[in-house]
């Protein structure tokens, strides 16, 4: 999916990291997804729930990561419902901080994506910025 398309859904969760170690977006990606129980146990339950509608769920979602640079890894998965594209981006930032963000784009290909994705947008929303905010407890 070209970032230039239009997107029915976008999103930009950013924390400031106060530290003079820089991490790379690859290390990003890892930290991010090393969820605790609760997250993994709704991302299985979303699963076994697109099943009934004739969706595939994701296993893993890391396994997708594409490195691009050492500031930029990327997710992007296209299918007859929906596209979407998930950046996780670090920038060095002056007096010792780093920039941190995960910035989602969606585009719905027709109504069950659509319908798909209302139903889990406050979820979503809700773990990019937990899974953020926990790298950033973490460093």
């Amino acid at each position: 999916m070209e970032l230039n398309k239009y997107f029915d859904y976008t999103d930009n969760y950013s924390e400031i990291v106060h530290t003079t170690r820089l991490i790379s977006a690859e290390e990003l990606t890892d930290r991010f997804f090393c969820a605790p129980q609760w997250i993994t146990a709704l991302m299985k339950f979303r699963n076994a729930i697109v099943k009934l509608y004739g969706l595939k769920g994701e296993k893993n979602l890391s396994e997708l990561v594409i490195v691009e640079s050492d500031s930029l890894a990327t997710i992007s998965k296209n299918d007859k419902h929906l596209d979407f594209v998930i950046a996780f981006m670090t920038e060095k930032r002056m007096n010792d901080s780093l920039y941190l963000s995960v910035c989602t784009k969606v585009r719905y290909n027709n109504r069950m994506g659509k319908f798909y994705f209302t139903i889990i947008k406050p979820f979503h929303r809700l773990i990019c910025k937990i899974q953020l905010k926990r790298v950033r407890r973490n460093l």
